[in-house]
């Protein structure tokens, strides 16, 4: 017979589990919005000027860039596609590196070359300077935003890298919009001698040299290291971390763990949704203030300052996608991201190519191309959702022996992964 002690003593355990959960997720919520104080607003304006200097050809194109250097329709296309070239060949062997050495150090040496080659562009006499410093913009590029997508797995749980991810997804867009901003405000300058488009190129290239530097010094590389926590939040972040990474926690590098992304049907499918992503987003970025400036009578400065509302809608739109969107699985390992971003980044290469001068002023081609490419990725997003779905259900009934045994074929704790039947996606 159970007492009314032993009753009023379980109510009062009770109580005081509720208020420790409570401290707990009071604590958590504070140190996420330190966390999104030191470690966002830095790595947001890093992807915006990712985008800024790859699409700004696009701005210079509208002040006679292509007269001054005398391209060919067929030239400037190339120029577009081969950023991504020097992208997908790069993508994997950049981030190796990160994960091998100090994320921050690494992004910020990433940033001084991208500088150089950026303002580099500014001083190009013809087409082949302009097709070699596109090339090597893309491969300076390329361990940007997966070293992003790796360091950011560093400090926020599963559940909280959606709507962080879909913010620098979000700046990517706004990057289009600032960048019309600026490049009118370049048109205006009527006192230097050189031509808008090498103002262009060398104004927005400068700032990356700034950014390298606050990587180099603002960014840490793990919770263990950030000076911006005390001791006690330090080991909230650490234990929280642990938590959810459950059995995929990694320890050090393995080429087991790199060779495991590349026979994992999940790989390529996040690659293909991505590449029909590109091919779709890209084509429109990299050709917007050209598409925009043919659909009228306009000049091209008003065609500069029409490409800010598409932008900005789009900015919007994807910070309010990003709360139900996930791109954990993105996450799990820095070569994953590489991969799955390699494979789909290719899809620029195509999207560089879709909007051709000879489809003006409607391009129907390109807009064709772009909604197949976007639908088909909407419906792969919903049968990978379900097939992820039904995984989860099946780990969910499986016993301690079947547990083990999966673990066991897949060499042990360290090397299993997300193949762990505890390990459950985030959907």
């Amino acid at each position: 017979m159970v007492s009314e002690n032993d009753n009023n003593k379980s109510s009062i355990d009770q109580c005081d589990d509720d208020d420790n959960d409570k401290e707990i997720r009071k604590r958590t919520q504070s140190l996420t919005r330190k966390l999104d104080l030191h470690i966002l607003p830095l790595l947001s304006i890093i992807y915006l000027n990712s985008y800024l200097i790859r699409s700004n050809i696009s701005n210079a194109k509208l002040v006679d860039l292509e007269d001054d250097l005398r391209l060919t329709s067929d030239q400037y296309q190339w120029a577009l596609s081969i950023f991504f070239f020097g992208y997908v060949f790069f993508e994997v062997p950049s981030n190796i590196v990160l994960r091998r050495w100090q994320p921050s150090k690494w992004l910020s040496l990433i940033h001084i070359f991208l500088g150089i080659v950026a303002v580099c562009m500014g001083a190009v006499k013809n087409a082949s300077g302009l097709l070699v410093c596109r090339f090597l913009l893309g491969t300076f590029e390329a361990g940007l935003f997966p070293g992003i997508i790796y360091f950011t797995s560093l400090w926020y749980s599963r559940k909280q890298q959606a709507i962080r991810l879909g913010l620098f997804w979000s700046f990517s867009a706004l990057s289009g919009a600032f960048s019309g901003v600026l490049a009118y405000g370049i048109s205006q300058i009527s006192s230097v001698k050189l031509s808008k488009w090498r103002l262009i190129f060398i104004l927005e290239g400068t700032p990356t040299f700034v950014l390298a530097l606050c990587c180099w010094f603002l960014l840490a590389d793990s919770p263990e290291k950030a000076k911006f926590l005390n001791d006690e939040e330090r080991q909230l972040e650490i234990d929280r971390l642990a938590k959810d990474a459950g059995p995929t926690k990694e320890h050090k590098f393995s080429w087991s763990q790199v060779l495991s992304i590349f026979i994992d049907w999940k790989t390529y499918i996040y690659a293909i949704i991505y590449i029909t992503g590109t091919i779709a987003t890209q084509g429109i970025t990299l050709s917007l203030p050209v598409i925009i400036n043919n659909l009228g009578e306009w000049t091209p400065v008003q065609a500069q300052l029409m490409t800010i509302p598409p932008y900005m809608g789009a900015f919007f739109a994807i910070l309010i996608v990003s709360y139900s969107s996930d791109y954990a699985s993105l996450t799990r390992r820095a070569t994953a991201a590489a991969v799955i971003v390699s494979i789909g980044t290719s899809g620029g290469a195509i999207a560089g190519q879709i909007y051709r001068a000879n489809q003006k002023p409607r391009y129907f081609i390109g807009h064709t191309i772009s909604f197949c490419c976007v639908a088909l990725q909407i419906i792969l997003v919903i049968i990978l959702r379900f097939i992820l779905m039904i995984i989860n259900c099946r780990r969910k009934r499986m016993n301690d022996e079947q547990i083990k045994q999966q673990v066991e074929n897949y060499g042990g704790e360290e090397l299993v992964g997300d193949h762990h039947p505890n390990f459950r996606y985030t959907l």
